[in-house]
């Protein structure tokens, strides 16, 4: 295994400037940032979707799955009344690999309540 990073300087630099803009674009907004958990207890809530899963017997013999993506709990953080949220987050899905798809990547998820889709 080469030990040198997949990804150029260059590429590093230009995703930290477009997550600097994200940030900035979202706070002008006042959309509220909000980071929610990646391991999930719940069953697959996305028929579509197959979730990896993972386990620790350690401290509870149910199973784990890295989650799909984060919906579900911002949709709980909704009900319960933060007004307008986004969250940049790692998400996971079994069987997708090939030239379009990865098992792991990064999904921008925001909801604004009230917003038609010209919002």
């Amino acid at each position: 295994m080469n030990w040198r990073p997949g990804c150029d300087l260059a590429v590093l630099h230009l995703r930290a400037r477009l997550m600097r803009a994200l940030r900035a674009f979202m706070d002008q907004r006042n959309i509220l940032e909000v980071e929610t958990p990646l391991l999930i207890r719940a069953a697959n809530y996305d028929l579509n979707v197959q979730n990896i899963l993972c386990q620790d017997e350690s401290t509870d013999p149910r199973p784990l799955a890295l989650h799909s993506s984060p919906e579900l709990f911002m949709k709980r953080l909704l009900a319960a009344g933060t007004g307008p949220i986004w969250q940049l987050c790692k998400v996971f899905r079994k069987g997708e690999q090939g030239s379009y798809h990865n098992p792991e990547f990064t999904m921008l998820e925001w909801y604004r309540p009230g917003m038609d889709v010209q919002g």
